[in-house]
């Protein structure tokens, strides 16, 4: 089992917040109340990767800022050179702490890979999530980018990684 088997990424350090070490952390397809409950009340750590092994911060004075990003500190980073260091890093959770607390179907990065019918019917390959603010995405192998609304899901399978939608007319084709 890999690394990547066991964790998930769930942010970036955008940038230092301050000369104090605060950071500003953009959150990667995992909601932000989720994601502060987990690292606050649950006490979850996140891990950058150092020379391809996982390290585990914990973050500290964690708030909200805005939808998809936070303010916190991570244990041990302080100095500018620690920043530095950090910056531009994914943090990443393991797996098995955010299935605990998230719904199935809240990471919808995972749908990529699996194939995408227009009620009943192949529309394609899902190549890719785009989490665009308020309207989240899925790329098809052809470059077609379907919304990913309630209203249009008909059905989904896990075991099968499928993604049955009502698409409208003519969605495809553009």
């Amino acid at each position: 089992m890999t690394f990547s088997d066991q964790l998930r990424p769930v942010a970036r350090v955008l940038k230092s917040n301050g000369a104090d070490g605060q950071l500003v952390l953009g959150l990667q397809g995992l909601d932000t109340d989720v994601f502060i409950s987990l690292v606050t009340r649950k006490n979850v750590p996140v891990f950058i990767f150092f020379d391809g092994r996982p390290v585990p911060f914990f973050l500290t004075d964690v708030c909200r800022r805005g939808d998809t990003k936070v303010l916190s500190y991570l244990t041990g980073i302080r100095t500018q050179a620690d920043i530095a260091e950090v910056e531009g890093e994914k943090l990443w959770m393991e797996r098995q702490a955010l299935s605990e607390d998230e719904d199935p179907m809240e990471d919808l990065s995972l749908l990529v890979g699996w194939t995408l019918l227009d009620k009943g019917l192949k529309a394609g390959e899902i190549v890719a999530f785009e989490d665009f603010p308020g309207n989240p995405c899925v790329e098809l192998e052809n470059g077609a980018l379907v919304p990913l609304r309630e209203d249009l899901i008909l059905s989904l399978d896990e075991e099968k990684r499928i993604l049955d939608m009502d698409l409208p007319e003519g969605l495809l084709n553009v």
